[in-house]
């Protein structure tokens, strides 16, 4: 019986290697409309999770999530425990909606809303580009980016995760008592302060090294997804009809091509004429000949 390893003809996953090593993804920038779309949403996401904790509604906090006394708070109202039917109608509403805009619109909320899409392409990549010196156009990096650069760029994500952190935990305990604990000791709070510190080293995790397989291994609404597809949803594919296999000497080749196909306009307009005889669906009369074609 052989031990040999069985290697696959073409990559399983777009994240391995055929010989199941990681396969890191350095995508290039396609900018246009859509990109520059996405990143106005984006970056209202963002600003709308920073803000919530902040702000104030008729006294109380924009988005407030107590469980400890289960009371929950949504733009000045305040839901109790008593409330359980309307808090189960408006989730599963949430969830209808993320189906209905999948069966429409495609992966929508993967492309343009999910916190991981958000964060990552709109946020650490475009990081990760300026101290590997590609902003503006993404890959792979033309040479080795130096050691203080890449020093940097983790202490920035740092800094990042665990912002994030303390406003995720603001969500649960309320942004005035996560000030007053910022400004005290952690012994004095432990469970709190473990709690940013377990978010933040999960988050470094997550946009440092597991990145997009989250969205192909763990996460259960990409592994589902296809199934709320129909023929008639969008997708982003490649159309092999419009030029592929793709390549400078296949674009070359099609375009010569597409000029030795060119028809003669004197003989087109002679097979037209030909065409509209043999039909009998016009008569001669009734055809316009342009008086700059001259027919033999």
């Amino acid at each position: 019986m052989s031990n040999a390893i069985l290697e696959s003809d073409d990559h399983v996953l777009s994240t391995l290697e055929k010989d199941g090593s990681r396969h890191w993804l350095k995508p290039h920038l396609a900018k246009g409309k859509f990109l520059n779309w996405r990143r106005l949403v984006a970056y209202f996401l963002i600003a709308v999770f920073t803000l919530l904790p902040i702000l104030k509604v008729n006294g109380k906090q924009a988005m407030f999530l107590n469980l400890a006394k289960r009371e929950f708070t949504f733009f000045g109202f305040t839901f109790f425990p008593t409330d359980t039917l309307l808090l189960a109608i408006f989730l599963v509403g949430a969830l209808v909606s993320v189906f209905l805009l999948t069966s429409l619109f495609g992966r929508v909320w993967c492309g343009w809303a999910c916190p991981q899409t958000v964060y990552m392409e709109f946020v650490f990549r475009p990081i990760e580009r300026f101290f590997e010196g590609t902003s503006g156009r993404g890959g792979e990096p033309r040479k080795e980016p130096a050691a203080i650069n890449q020093l940097l760029k983790y202490l920035t994500y740092f800094a990042i995760c665990f912002y994030l952190s303390n406003t995720f935990l603001a969500y649960f305990v309320g942004s005035d008592e996560l000030l007053r604990w910022v400004r005290m000791s952690p012994i004095k709070h432990p469970s709190p302060f473990l709690l940013v510190a377990a978010v933040t080293f999960f988050m470094l995790y997550n946009f440092c090294f597991f990145r997009e397989q989250l969205c192909i291994l763990a996460c259960p609404y990409g592994r589902f997804q296809s199934v709320l597809l129909d023929d008639q949803s969008l997708i982003v594919s490649y159309d092999e009809r419009r030029g592929e296999p793709r390549g400078k000497l296949q674009r070359k080749k099609t375009k010569t091509s597409q000029i030795e196909n060119t028809e003669n306009p004197r003989t087109a307009v002679k097979r037209s004429l030909h065409e509209i005889g043999s039909n009998g669906s016009l008569s001669a009369p009734d055809v316009v000949v342009p008086q700059s074609t001259k027919i033999d």
